[in-house]
């Protein structure tokens, strides 16, 4: 089983952390997780990434973090495999964080724009050194809630609006959650979920994970010389494959739904119209039988990744859910 390579948009404001986050993601990943791993499509891209990291968790000072994204847009490709087979293909975009105050007219956010139009995933960054305490209206201008609620817009103007039968996964990620660990767990939640609220509502079709993340709980406290030892950074990818998988399945249900009903038809006529028709049978059991094992499949990646997802925070249509299979 391989499905089609899918595209994922990460928003978040200079300085969220977007970049270090696919650093950590990317390193973490490699190694894998329940057998998943990630493998970038590239052997340069691959090296360029493990250097990056490299110094990440090596150099001490203020010079270990990434240069904030000067350049426009940056695309990385990646595998996401199963003991190594592809099951997924995806492009991940890196984009210069001011795109989020630039105007329409500029070329990055005209860019941004229609790649978030063609992106199966959404992933929202919120830096954590603005959730230290309760937010305030301060707090949307800083972290640009506001603007990304707008992409949002942008893309549910240009795209079906997503629905209970076909919802649309987008994960909010707090990055530096070491920064705000120290508030109530449930709080933050509370706060995030005002600052996108049209992602909670009811029967809006929107499936959202809240995930913190962080490079290492040391870090709030000495940034430049704390050891990095990430946690939860691999979450948001599973969420998006989980999602795509779910999605997936429900399309192959149909299908077989569809065979079965169309062989029973067959079976119902006379003797004499299913021995003319007795081929057609025959491919369509074939088609279901296909279906059955492939089904399976999807459902086993499905439940072992959503073991994983029961550490994060999961809400359909406005109310909290669990991973399911």
């Amino acid at each position: 089983m391989k499905l089609e390579e899918i595209k994922i948009t990460m928003l978040g404001t200079t300085g969220a952390g977007k970049t270090s986050y696919l650093l950590g993601m990317y390193a973490v990943m490699q190694t894998g997780i329940q057998g998943f791993t990630l493998a970038a499509k590239d052997m340069d891209l691959d090296l360029e990434l493990t250097q990056r990291w490299e110094k990440l968790i090596s150099v001490k000072g203020e010079d270990r973090w990434p240069t904030p994204n000067a350049a426009a847009m940056e695309y990385y490709g990646f595998d996401f495999s199963y003991g190594f087979r592809p099951l997924m293909g995806f492009k991940w975009l890196d984009y210069r964080g001011l795109a989020l105050s630039d105007r329409s007219t500029e070329q990055d956010v005209a860019d941004l724009v229609e790649y978030i139009t063609e992106s199966e995933c959404l992933f929202l960054c919120i830096s954590g050194e603005y959730l230290v305490d309760q937010i305030t209206p301060k707090t949307v201008r800083e972290i640009k809630s506001d603007r990304m609620n707008q992409f949002i817009q942008q893309y549910v103007s240009t795209k079906k609006n997503p629905d209970p039968q076909n919802p649309f996964p987008v994960a909010i990620v707090i990055t530096k959650y070491d920064l705000c660990h120290h508030r109530n767990r449930d709080d933050i939640i509370e706060d995030v979920k005002k600052l996108f609220q049209g992602l909670f509502t009811p029967n809006s079709g929107w499936l959202v994970m809240i995930c913190p993340v962080s490079l290492g709980k040391e870090l709030c406290d000495d940034p430049e010389n704390a050891n990095i030892v990430p946690v939860n950074v691999h979450l948001p990818v599973v969420f998006a494959v989980y999602s795509q998988l779910r999605a997936y399945g429900l399309k192959l249900k149909a299908q077989r739904d569809h065979f079965f009903l169309a062989v029973e038809a067959t079976k119902q006529t006379n003797p004499l119209m299913q021995l003319l028709k007795s081929s057609e049978i025959r491919e369509k059991t074939t088609q279901l039988q296909n279906c059955d094992a492939e089904i399976t499949v999807v459902e086993e990646n499905m439940k072992l990744l959503s073991q994983e997802l029961q550490q994060a925070s999961l809400y359909f249509s406005g109310s909290e859910v669990t991973a399911d299979v």
